[in-house]
């Protein structure tokens, strides 16, 4: 017996909408079910993925009032459009990096004069391949695509490119055959082209490592965060070491993770342990690191990390301090700045493949983000790192503890009760400064150094030391108050689409 159900459904009909994810939901696990989109076969996870996004998408594009112009991706009136007609469109793509020549870039439609002095445009075929790359794709359900507006930005492009001194372009040649013109290029300057090959954001940036980065940290070595690791541990470890159950079930693994909390509570510990523990290759980006003052080349690196991170999986990419590189974009007050943030985006929706990688993001300040880097798609799972309880403390105490020469175990509770409110590296830095207490008795006693050892009471030294040097609450620095919480956004839970 054979059910055939075809359906004309718009985003816009939420009703409608859950429905059908019921119904595709229930027939995805039947041997013999076939989905087809615009009579084109898709799978159904790969569907539902890309529905939900779009979903997303039109919600908040709806939310703020937004006009077409959010669609095409610009962020404010007076900004360039960054796609044609649709955010998720396919097959041709606006951006014109330099060196990156992208099979997929509008320049790369057209031909050469015979002269190599113009570029004609073929837009037509640029069109049609939109087409045919987005006809199966889940933006096709969006109230608001319009191909009749993809049209329009495709014909908004000039016919004809004129090649010369004053040009912006310049004929691009093969590598292989330098004599055969393939088409254009964005031109560079010779300073431009100088710090791309040479400049240090650029050393090493294309270059593999020798060997996969796994750090050494245990599970072990993470104390005092019981709850978030074994949280962390569901959500990294199981995608990455038994791959084989999520293809079997065919179920989407997690694609993100946010750790947030106050500082110094192990969020980046928690994450280096989870690729020790998965065996995963680890990444780390930090925006001093990525961000460059050239154009385009922050947004490369990004790319480059995520590169690296494909090829030498299964891997986690570790975004330490995610607000500096998603903060909200009603902040941002400079255009490269949102430049960076649309990338991260695009390359946290894996519009391209990840494989198996894994993505944790670390920040202090979770009401800084911007509520599109918070969604499920992106950070499924946001999980707190709170500061460590009585529990907690007296574990971490315990694990630095164990790293010292003692004579003897010490009687700890008094020394628990009065670190109440103190972070993990606090009590990091409370033993260490009670071992420099010991040198400095050793050193006034003129004890040998084989002979020193550290004390209970080198303990309570070094807290009544620590407390003397920590910042007084009354002179803190306040919270951005006046900042909208997004707590309802990013909760301690899984998101629901």
């Amino acid at each position: 017996m054979v059910h055939r159900l075809a359906l004309t459904l718009s985003l816009a009909d939420e009703a409608l909408w859950q429905r059908l994810r019921q119904l595709l939901h229930l027939v995805s696990g039947w041997r013999a079910t076939a989905v087809q989109v615009a009579g084109h076969p898709v799978r159904y996870w790969r569907l539902s993925g890309q529905l939900a996004q779009v979903q997303d998408c039109y919600a908040r594009k709806v939310q703020h009032g937004a006009g077409d112009g959010y669609c095409s991706g610009k962020s404010a009136a007076s900004e360039e459009a960054t796609y044609f007609g649709c955010r998720f469109a396919k097959g041709v793509s606006r951006q014109v990096a330099i060196q990156t020549h992208r099979a997929n870039s509008w320049i790369h439609f057209g031909t050469l004069a015979a002269g190599h002095d113009s570029f004609r445009l073929d837009k037509k075929s640029m069109f049609a391949t939109l087409q045919r790359q987005t006809r199966a794709e889940g933006c096709l359900f969006c109230p608001a695509f319009r191909w009749p507006r993809v049209r329009d930005e495709v014909n908004d492009l000039p016919n004809v490119i004129e090649l010369g001194k004053d040009s912006k372009f310049e004929v691009r040649y093969s590598h292989i055959n330098p004599k055969t013109a393939l088409g254009i290029q964005f031109k560079e300057s010779a300073e431009d082209a100088a710090f791309l090959q040479f400049g240090p954001g650029r050393l090493g940036r294309d270059e593999p490592p020798h060997r996969r980065n796994v750090p050494a940290v245990r599970y072990v070595d993470v104390a005092g965060q019981d709850a978030a690791l074994e949280a962390l541990k569901s959500v990294v470890e199981l995608p990455l070491r038994h791959a084989a159950y999520f293809e079997a079930l065919r179920v989407a693994p997690q694609t993100g993770v946010l750790l947030y909390g106050p500082p110094g509570n192990g969020k980046t510990l928690l994450a280096k342990a989870a690729a020790t523990e998965s065996n995963a290759h680890l990444e780390i980006i930090s925006g001093p690191e990525v961000l460059s003052p050239w154009v385009g080349q922050s947004e490369e690196n990004l790319r480059g990390v995520f590169a690296r991170a494909r090829r030498w999986a299964p891997s986690i990419v570790l975004i330490d301090e995610l607000d500096s590189l998603a903060p909200r974009r009603a902040l941002l007050s400079q255009h490269h700045d949102v430049q960076i943030l649309a990338q991260l985006l695009v390359l946290l929706d894996g519009l391209e493949a990840r494989g198996r990688v894994v993505v944790i993001g670390t920040t202090n300040r979770l009401e800084a983000l911007d509520p599109a880097i918070c969604r499920p798609g992106r950070f499924d799972y946001h999980i707190e790192v709170a500061s460590p309880d009585r529990k907690g403390r007296a574990a971490i105490l315990r694990v630095h503890l164990a790293k010292l020469k003692t004579r003897r175990a010490f009687e700890l509770d008094d020394v628990i009760a009065r670190t109440d409110g103190f972070s993990g590296a606090e009590l990091a830095a409370l033993c260490r400064e009670a071992g420099i207490q010991a040198i400095r008795r050793g050193l006034a006693q003129g004890l040998a150094a084989r002979r020193l050892v550290v004390t209970q009471h080198d303990v309570r030294q070094a807290l009544q030391s620590l407390r003397a040097k920590r910042v007084p609450e009354a002179l803190a620095i306040p919270a951005l108050e006046d900042l909208p919480t997004i707590a309802s956004t990013c909760s301690a839970t899984r998101g629901k689409d």
